[in-house]
């Protein structure tokens, strides 16, 4: 089973397919099989490698019981230690919700390793200020939910997630990469996700009329075809 070891704890990833590297971040209570069940893999994986890691406290990773672990800025630095020893030094990135904020948090240290950026149901704002209209709550978490995932760990990426900064307004403009926002017209974020897309030099937004939240990540036939035209220089 292939590991990355980051500050003791080992973190689950999967590499599939041929092409320019593509890194895919699922969502919050998600995990690289989502991304199979999905059918992303098998639409994505003919002209890409796929690199695909477990986030601390989903699938195959393991679930630290140390908060800093879930921070959204140490699963960048996860990222980029995996990808360097996989010697990527260039890629590009397709993050859904909770693995938005890791593709937006890359832009600040690492944007000149970014060929260009896909996110999904997710804005750059900060929960402090924007609050989490998703979030988790013990009391909610279904039987099937509790048998797959650690709900300690699931509560502790919350809260970890409560706490992101956020990317300045700075940081925003000066991205020039190609950008692709896309949401569901009844998810809770469309406004501020639409709002944001305008603050990028090089973006696009799609909005997927009708879709909620997490269906924006399942309905792939509403968006694939325009990530496939970003991917492959428009």
């Amino acid at each position: 089973m292939p590991l990355i070891e980051a500050k003791g704890n080992n973190y689950y990833y999967e590499i599939v397919g041929n092409g320019a590297p593509l890194v895919l971040i699922h969502p919050y209570m998600s995990s690289i099989f989502h991304w199979h069940k999905s059918g992303w893999v098998d639409l994505l994986k003919e002209d890409n490698k796929l690199i695909m890691l477990d986030y601390p406290g989903h699938g195959k990773s393991a679930s630290p019981k140390e908060i800093e672990n879930y921070y959204i800025s140490n699963v960048s630095e996860i990222l980029i230690k995996l990808l360097n020893e996989l010697e990527v030094s260039n890629f590009s990135v397709f993050g859904f919700s909770m693995g938005g904020r890791v593709c937006f948090d890359l832009i600040k240290k690492y944007k000149d390793k970014l060929s260009c950026i896909i996110v999904g149901g997710m804005h750059p704002n900060s929960p402090k200020t924007h609050k989490k209209m998703i979030t988790y709550k013990e009391e909610n978490l279904t039987p099937i939910v509790r048998q797959k995932f650690n709900p300690y760990a699931l509560k502790l990426c919350n809260q970890a997630q409560d706490e992101w900064e956020g990317i300045e307004d700075d940081e925003i403009k000066n991205f020039l990469k190609p950008m692709l926002l896309f949401a569901g017209t009844e998810d809770p974020y469309y406004n501020w996700i639409e709002s944001a897309s305008k603050l990028f030099v090089n973006s696009e937004f799609i909005a997927l009329e009708g879709l909620g939240h997490i269906g924006a990540f399942w309905r792939t036939n509403r968006i694939v075809d325009h990530i496939k035209l970003i991917l492959n220089g428009r």
